[in-house]
């Protein structure tokens, strides 16, 4: 109910735009892209056309109140051509070759500005945290995990009907109150795909030519199943920080088999949390790093657990695990930049320890291989960046890696043709166990190719 009187109203605002756009067409401003992502597969038996995207994305702006009153709207259309050339990726065209229900929706909201308060109401998403390419904080909204993590992370949210409440009770200081009465699960490739999870194809192998009755329970549409998030931001002299506390549902289901049926829910957990950011400007080795941090503590997170061996999961537990990061940033040479990120997943426990399970061979489990899970993952990402031709052409390298010899190194030049025209290549190197989360794509290391056209 909620969001059908949302939509509404928000419909309303955007109809009545084109009459406030005749009195005054200063107020509305209309950009957008066109792009082409065009990527191979690259392994000992050669190569494979494994995407040919193209895209178009339009963002509209109104003032409806000069920056009072804001409307905003986002639109992203794309199709993937490589699922109609390859037949390998025939049973996986319906499911990853455009867009899916109303996610060619990507923003919808009008922003109120009132004093020291700001409201945000419609479909948006809310980053939280300093962590780059990890998610510690970052759990507001559901992830699009189709290519794995190698978009950006503004591509990878999946945006959520939610309101937004904000308030300012001095400089720097804001609090920040999320109601979210929508709900969406994070997504995956399907089985067979080029970024299809180890467990994902071990899962798919025994459903599908069993024909499994698999049965997915999505919260039911009712305030008590709404996700709840505050957050706390201030600033103590030239450190900034935030305290971060969601309560909602987990956004990737987890699997249990009952009998002949196979149940796949989504459970209830709690995040608390905080980050960190501070500059060294006094003279010394500091003088000019910036330091950053994120911290979260995950209750009733749920974990499954099993065989490693065999790879096959006997159900999940509920555990609170910690993750936390450390990163630090700085400018060399005038032009160079590093930054450098150590983060830790540590879980409660290292077995399973439930009375009549087997811990000898009952471990807990990576959700994306359903190899063994280290009690303590230890992640380590640099990344380096400069530029040349008067920032024009810009190089990047960003390296990440675990302390169990898995990683993934992905160069890129981008280079600006024009003042709107940008053209990048690039490759993603994979390497590691297939047990691993980076080492299970090993065999579907890419180079790729990206044409952008602003506007």
């Amino acid at each position: 109910m909620f969001k059908r009187i949302l939509i509404t109203l928000l419909l309303m605002t955007g109809l009545s735009l084109p009459a406030y756009a005749e009195l005054s067409s200063g107020n509305f401003t209309l950009a957008g892209y066109v792009k082409n992502e065009t990527s191979l597969t690259v392994n000992g038996s050669g190569s494979t056309l494994s995407k040919f995207k193209n895209m178009l994305e339009l963002s509209g702006e109104y003032d409806i109140k000069g920056q009072d009153l804001v409307f905003f709207m986002k639109t992203r259309y794309w199709y993937d051509s490589a699922y109609d050339w390859n037949k390998k990726y025939d049973c996986d065209r319906f499911y990853v070759s455009h867009d899916q229900r109303s996610n060619w929706l990507r923003d919808f909201y009008v922003d109120y500005t009132n004093g020291p308060w700001f409201l945000r109401l419609g479909k948006q998403q809310v980053a939280w945290g300093q962590a780059d390419g990890i998610t510690i904080l970052d759990r507001v909204n559901p992830v699009d995990l189709t290519e794995f993590w190698l978009p950006d992370m503004a591509d990878m949210r999946i945006p959520l009907w939610m309101a937004n409440i904000n308030y300012s009770p001095k400089l720097n200081a804001n609090l920040q109150f999320l109601f979210i009465p929508d709900f969406e699960g994070s997504t995956a490739a399907p089985p067979n795909a080029p970024f299809a999870f180890r467990s994902t194809n071990v899962f798919g192998s025994i459903a599908i030519p069993y024909n499994l009755n698999v049965q997915t329970r999505y919260p039911g549409k009712q305030f008590d199943n709404s996700t709840f998030g505050l957050q706390w931001q201030d600033r103590i002299g030239d450190l900034t920080y935030t305290l971060n506390f969601l309560n909602g549902y987990y956004y990737n289901a987890r699997t249990l088999q009952i009998g002949t049926v196979t149940n796949r829910s989504f459970k209830r957990w709690r995040m608390y949390g905080g980050s960190m950011n501070k500059t060294f400007t006094n003279p010394g080795p500091m003088q000019g790093v910036t330091m950053r941090g994120d911290f979260a503590y995950y209750n009733d997170e749920p974990i499954y657990y099993g065989n490693p061996t065999t790879a096959s999961t006997s159900g999940f537990k509920r555990w609170d695990n910690i993750f936390w990061l450390i990163g630090f940033d700085k400018t060399f040479f005038t032009n160079w930049v590093g930054s450098f990120q150590f983060s830790q997943y540590i879980m409660q426990d290292a077995k399973i320890k439930d009375k009549g399970i087997t811990a000898a061979t009952q471990y807990p489990l990576n959700s994306y291989t359903y190899g063994a899970q280290d009690q303590v993952e230890n992640i380590f990402t640099l990344k380096i960046s400069t530029d040349f031709l008067h920032e024009r052409l810009k190089p990047e390298i960003l390296w990440s890696l675990t302390d169990d010899n898995q990683g993934r190194l992905a160069p890129k030049i981008t280079y600006e043709i024009k003042d709107n025209v940008w053209w990048t290549v690039g490759a993603h190197y994979f390497y590691g166990s297939e047990y691993d989360t980076n080492g299970q794509f090993r065999d579907a290391n890419q180079v790729y190719t990206q044409l952008k056209i602003t506007f």
